[in-house]
């Protein structure tokens, strides 16, 4: 069994050096990467799914410690060994956290890496001896660990075309767009059998990191407060299937909690605009606030379900009570306007005359002369 590693370090010469002067033949190693920071490694270690990371752990942008988190995300079996000139107990302890397989003080020794390289092998080739493509593998892809179809060495390669596409559909909310993009994925990536399942596992979580973008801009709650679940509960899954089953009811639950909330939304809006009306203040920007909802969405929502838009209600609602101050008390105008949520009030003159027809004063006379 061969084995793939990667070196990360910001200086070149401690690279320079285990890349050179360590026997990688006789460990079986036949690829060495190298990277020069942890931005840089996580970006490699996508491409080349490193089994074994020798990196530093104090380096600029990003530490050791942040960088193999980050990489374990989609590639959890990749085996860690920490160089470090800093007896810095708080790194030890993420590496203790990470389950690193070795932590070793600079200045480099060759022999003590390469003892900690042939510890880690020594695991790896134990692991691999399970880890079968007759087991995990095929249990992934065949739902079983015992398969008589030999698995495929195709590559299935998630592009960020594929989650735009989907993000698209779910902005636009196209359940149906949604649910077929989903079930098309799936064919695609159960025909590519060489794919490692972790990587699969990732490009799950990034298609859920779009639900649960979605869900926390509309506020579904029931959603938002599972999202420990559906990124790492349901990531486990043992086969591709169950897998995407996990994302056709997420997708599934998404949508209908969406059509729930537009037929509840209209009375919501409504409510809270009987509540605060009177601010002369209040803004759209505020309710949606309030309530929970992206600004963009409330407005959209609200005018498909009802016809017209939150401002036009409010201002509705605003000359209504205008009009039952003005038939009903004997306040004068600029007072009726600041109780109906008008500082200015020769502005709320011009509005009550241009949404009823009649000034203030028409309306207040005539309504004492019907009466």
């Amino acid at each position: 069994m061969n084995y793939t590693v990667l070196i990360v370090d910001d200086e070149a010469m401690p690279r320079k050096v285990l890349k050179d002067h360590l026997p990688w033949d006789t460990l079986r190693v036949t690829e060495i990467f190298q990277a020069s920071d942890g931005q840089e490694a996580i970006e490699q270690a996508r491409l080349c799914q490193p089994d074994i990371i020798i990196s530093d752990i104090k380096m600029p942008r990003m530490n050791g410690i942040q960088m193999a988190f980050a990489i374990r995300e989609f590639c959890p079996h990749c085996q860690f060994i920490f160089l470090s000139g800093y007896s810095d107990k708080e790194y030890l302890k993420g590496a203790i956290k990470l389950k690193a397989a070795n932590y070793v003080e600079k200045p480099i020794d060759l022999d003590e890496i390469k003892q900690a390289l042939e510890e880690v092998i020594d695991e790896l080739d134990k692991l691999k001896k399970i880890e079968t493509p007759g087991s995990l593998r095929t249990l992934f892809f065949h739902g079983c660990r015992d398969s008589d179809s030999p698995l495929n060495t195709a590559i299935f390669e998630g592009s960020q075309i594929h989650l735009d596409s989907i993000a698209e559909s779910i902005r636009q909310r196209k359940e149906s767009d949604t649910e077929t993009a989903l079930r098309r994925l799936y064919r695609e990536a159960s025909r590519c059998e060489g794919t490692e399942p972790d990587y699969l596992r990732h490009f799950y979580r990034q298609i859920v990191f779009l639900f649960l973008t979605a869900a926390e801009d509309y506020n579904i709650t029931g959603i938002t407060q599972k999202s420990d679940f559906y990124l790492y509960t349901a990531a486990g899954k043992e086969t591709l299937s169950e897998l995407w089953d996990a994302l056709l009811t997420l997708s599934r639950t998404y949508f209908a909690s969406l059509t729930y909330q537009d037929t509840d939304i209209v009375s919501r809006v409504d409510r809270y605009l009987e509540q605060h009306y009177q601010n002369p203040c209040l803004t759209v920007q505020d309710a949606a606030h309030d309530l929970g909802f992206a600004n963009t969405y409330l407005c959209a929502a609200y005018k498909k379900s009802c016809g017209k838009t939150i401002n036009q209600h409010l201002t509705q609602l605003r000359i209504l009570h205008a009009k039952e101050l003005l038939s009903g008390s004997s306040q004068k105008l600029y007072e009726v306007a600041k109780n109906v949520g008008y500082a200015n009030g020769k502005y709320f003159t011009r509005l009550f005359t241009r949404e009823t027809g009649l000034s203030p004063k028409e309306y207040r006379e005539r309504h004492r002369h019907e009466k």
